[in-house]
């Protein structure tokens, strides 16, 4: 019977032997943090690629574009102004009637002042243009990346759909938890092992 129970007790303080100690807990739980802070790390460049695109999904099913394509049309119509008023200077500079034909010369004052307040409306209106949609959908951005407006709150129903925002708010909340196993750790360890960790960390 005694020695049953020598046999017992020896087991148990193998086992208990064997438990980690708290510095080893705490050195483990260090390990774990770092590992689960450099997958956060890895995944930080797809999920800002994630934002980028959930706010430019937002402002196409707002404004019919994005600002890029906005741009685009921009451009393509500058063009298009650029290739009228080079036909239209190709047309005023054919020669003039000849007066001496019997044809009433086209240079009258009024008319002149007529083409050129004609022309001037109608370099507002391409300007408006041009320039209206762009404006609204920079405007449009703007509201998505302030917080509280209608925009805003679609860019996050938006991106909390994306497959890559999901995966690192997972790893952010396994960040969380290993940060907590580290400092409950660090409350097992004696003084002087507490001291040494924290100068390691510095």
């Amino acid at each position: 019977m005694l020695r049953r129970d020598f046999i017992l007790l020896f087991v148990l303080v193998v086992i208990a032997g064997c438990a980690p100690s708290a510095q080893e807990k705490y050195e483990a739980a260090v390990k774990d943090l770092d590992r689960a802070q450099a997958r956060l790390d890895n995944l930080r460049p797809a999920y800002d690629a994630a934002r980028e695109k959930a706010a430019l999904t937002v402002c196409k099913e707002i404004t019919g574009v994005t600002p890029e394509e906005s741009a685009m049309a921009a451009l393509t119509q500058l063009e298009g102004f650029s290739d009228q008023a080079v036909a239209s200077q190709a047309d005023d500079s054919q020669p003039a009637a000849d007066p001496s034909a019997g044809v009433k010369p086209t240079s009258d004052a009024d008319e002149a002042l007529d083409q050129l307040l004609a022309a001037h409306q109608s370099m507002q209106e391409q300007q408006a243009a041009v320039t209206g949609s762009i404006t609204k959908t920079y405007a449009t951005m703007n509201k998505i990346k302030t917080p509280g407006t209608a925009e805003a709150k679609r860019f996050e129903e938006v991106l909390a759909k994306m497959p890559e925002v999901k995966a690192y708010q997972r790893q952010e909340q396994r960040v969380e938890r290993a940060t907590q196993a580290v400092e409950d750790a660090e409350a097992d360890l004696s003084e002087s092992d507490r001291d040494e960790a924290q100068d390691e960390t510095k």
